[in-house]
């Protein structure tokens, strides 16, 4: 019997919100890790917030590498709706610090997802119906 690879590396996806202190305001981001989850159950899924609530991104990625040493790489999704102060200063800030921490995970700081056409056009049809 062949013994699993113990040096099988992992990837992961975070989900990164802005963050609000009311409770109701994280519904939608949870459903929709939920549905990563659901939707790709072989994919490595986690939600977290910039400010306002936790966890942050420097805790999760710390979470995620307690829990899995042989992680290589980490996909970082922001959710937001335009690239503004947050994600061209904040956001590269702490991921070029995350780098620094961890040289071995490689990182990946997607778009924000209201570059997206689909999400564009989701928003056109949600105010022209």
């Amino acid at each position: 019997m062949k013994e699993k690879n113990k040096s099988q590396t992992l990837s992961a996806h975070i989900l990164l919100a802005h963050g609000s202190k009311d409770p109701r305001w994280r519904k939608p981001f949870e459903m929709i890790l939920d549905n990563c989850k659901i939707s790709s159950p072989k994919k490595k899924f986690c939600l977290c917030y910039l400010e306002l609530c936790k966890p942050s991104l420097i805790d999760t990625v710390q979470e995620l590498k307690k829990n899995n040493p042989n992680i290589s790489s980490i996909i970082i999704h922001p959710i937001f709706l335009s690239a503004g102060i947050h994600v061209n200063k904040d956001i590269l800030s702490i991921v070029s610090d995350l780098k620094g921490i961890h040289p071995e995970i490689k990182f990946k700081l997607k778009v924000v997802v209201g570059e997206n056409i689909l999400v564009k056009d989701a928003i056109h049809k949600v105010i022209t119906s």
